[in-house]
């Protein structure tokens, strides 16, 4: 084996040094600041507290972002020179793959990869063939270039090193070193549930030790490992900031932060994709454990419960970490708040870039703003997210008792549906939304914006420079509301029907927008299906409802005919509108369906190099 040829060289040691004096570092967008004349290495990083804190704000940078940004994915600046390697799923996003979105972006990843059936074990080296992204942008997460190695590389050679830098003191070296665990832990987590079973690396290695052997652990071994990290950063970490250190530590991790991740990789963990009496698909990487845990045990799902109870006990008695909500906030504003709020004492983990609208100097952060406004097809969202919503008496739409309306669909609903969508008649950019043919925001039926008869507001706002346009967008990577609803679901599946914790844990998010309580003597299975269509209301466009289809194997979600709405108005005032609704393009797994899709395929530039790493089930 070539070692230089595998991912896991990212992580060389220190030995080597950790730069060349020709080397640049990813700080912040910028390069560290060298002294005079000297080249950056080690000992220069590491001789000043200065540059060891901006080395490791370099790891942060490389945080997950779900938004499509252009320049530098770290930089908080416009740059000249687009960085295509921010470009997830070649401009697209992650929900376009799900019943949330339906993408129109013709030279997207959705569009032209995963909705054509071409995704497959050579993606990553193929690249996206339409436009001018790299190798892999039009994977949804991308083994060998999603940044995720460079972190961890940055971080073990922190831990390893920031001990020796001569000013700081113990406690605050401790809890840096904390932090670094806990982005490790991140990355792993974003791993383990695009992958399942991973190479592990717990320091940075020195080329002596890379003998030609990294292969995969186990599904388990690898989710234990994730929870060791996590409690490595719990241990070093403050549970939260109070005070002026709220302010100076905003975006950091923090115990709660990892308390919160725990629990992600908990659930994931004792969900039915993994923990099931049969593999979801046949093949050596479940036979190895790898993408199955080789049999059922409810005692993953109590993990996952008491991770989740340990963070909401601990948030609730502190008052640090909790679900929003601001006195004199309609529901509406406490949901939009919740998301896109930073510091509110709801997003566990946030990461965040700035939107500047473009010029003719400089092409900007723009891209999903561009692209999800404009018409270029982005952000379409689908009638079947928007009917996931109840009514505001918190009746589905499809109870004939619930006052749903098919004349007026979007009276008296769930206020998280017009806060996640675009629909018509609702306030727009100081007017009425007009998603009507011929309408402002849809001219033709056969245009790209609004071809579903609905776009994203989640995040855009009302896409200008009143809401959201030249702002830090926050991305919520992490919420509490995740917790609850987490430890609600662990709760039911672990005790085989819900009780009045698992019940408060949900009404206390539904309650936050108006909505009443769920109805009390539910199954464990309606619970359960209460639960899920929860998260969707409550995180559509926020990364979730992928792996929730995945871990659960919905098989039906994932091949169901998915539909848009057509609207029509009346020629002349009072003006009455017909709603009709249409299926949406076909996607080639709707009918060519195969669980394999549950997991990515690792590349096989990677899997040939002979370094251990099996394939995932159906990728072979």
């Amino acid at each position: 084996m070539k070692p230089n040829n595998i991912v896991i060289i990212l992580l060389i040691a220190a030995s080597l040094s950790l730069v060349c004096g020709c080397e640049k570092l990813p700080l912040g967008g910028n390069f560290l600041t060298k002294a005079p004349g000297v080249d950056v290495t080690i000992d220069t990083i590491f001789n000043k507290m200065e540059y060891a804190e901006r080395y490791l704000t370099g790891a942060y940078d490389y945080m997950r972002y779900g938004l499509v940004v252009n320049g530098n994915a770290a930089d908080e600046t416009s740059r000249a020179q687009p960085d295509p390697w921010t470009a997830i799923m070649g401009r697209d996003i992650m929900a376009s793959i799900t019943d949330e979105i339906q993408s129109y972006l013709p030279d997207g990843g959705a569009w032209t990869i995963w909705y054509s059936g071409l995704y497959d074990a050579n993606t990553e080296s193929r690249g996206q063939q339409n436009g001018n992204y790299p190798p892999g942008a039009s994977s949804r997460y991308n083994f060998t270039q999603e940044y995720s190695w460079a972190a961890i590389r940055i971080c073990y050679n922190f831990i390893q090193n920031v001990d020796r830098v001569p000013d700081g003191d113990a406690a605050y070296k401790k809890k840096l070193k904390g932090e670094a665990y806990g982005i490790i832990a991140c990355m792993y987590t974003d791993m383990f549930r695009n992958f399942g079973g991973l190479p592990w690396i717990n320091h940075a290695y020195t080329i002596t030790e890379i003998t030609g052997q990294m292969p995969r652990l186990t599904a388990q071994a690898t989710c234990d490992s994730i929870v060791k990290l996590c409690d490595k950063a719990i241990a070093d970490l403050p549970f939260a900031y109070q005070g002026a250190d709220l302010v100076n530590y905003d975006g950091r991790l923090t115990g709660g932060s990892m308390m919160g991740l725990k629990t992600r990789a908990l659930l994931f963990n004792a969900s039915p994709l993994f923990n099931a009496s049969a593999p979801y698909l046949d093949g050596i990487g479940a036979q190895q454990k790898l993408a199955w845990h080789g049999g059922y045990d409810a005692e993953r799902w109590k993990k996952a419960m008491d991770a989740a109870h340990d963070l909401i006990v601990k948030g609730e008695a502190t008052g640090d970490y909790k679900i929003y909500k601001k006195a004199g906030n309609s529901f509406r504003q406490d949901f939009q708040e919740a998301y896109y709020l930073r510091g509110n004492g709801e997003q566990l983990i946030s990461t965040r870039k700035f939107f500047r609208s473009p010029t003719s100097a400089t092409p900007a952060n723009y891209i999903f703003y561009r692209d999800g406004n404009s018409g270029a097809g982005t952000g379409d969202i689908t009638l079947d997210l928007v009917d996931a919503y109840p009514m505001l008496n918190g009746k589905p739409i499809s109870d004939p008792t619930s006052g749903y309306n098919p004349n007026d669909p979007f009276l008296n609903r769930d206020w998280r549906l017009k806060e996640t969508v675009t629909v018509n008649g609702d306030a727009w950019q100081g007017r009425t939304a007009e998603m009507w043919i011929g309408g402002r925001e849809r001219l033709t039926e056969a245009g790209k914006k609004a071809a579903t008869g609905f776009f994203l507001r989640k995040f855009l706002l009302e896409a200008n420079s009143a809401t959201a346009l030249n702002s830090i967008i926050c991305w919520p990577y992490l919420r509490m509301a995740e917790i609850y609803l987490s430890y609600a679901e662990a709760s039911n599946e672990y005790k085989g029907a819900p009780d009045a914790e698992a019940y408060r844990c949900v009404n206390i998010v539904r309650n936050r927008v108006g909505l009443p309580d769920l109805a009390a003597g539910m199954t464990k299975v309606q619970f359960r299906e209460a639960v899920i269509t929860e998260r969707q209301c409550e995180f559509a466009i926020e990364e979730v409802r992928w792996y929730d289809m995945a871990r659960w194997k919905r098989d039906t979600d994932f091949t169901k005919k998915l539909r848009g709405l057509n609207i029509y108005r009346s020629a002349s005032a009072p003006y009455t509108y017909n709603y009709k609704q249409f299926l949406l393009p076909t996607r080639y797994w709707q009918v060519n369906w195969s669980p394999k899709y549950y997991l990515l395929a690792f590349p096989n530039d990677e899997i040939l190099k002979g370094y251990g790493l099996i394939q995932n089930p159906g990728w072979e």
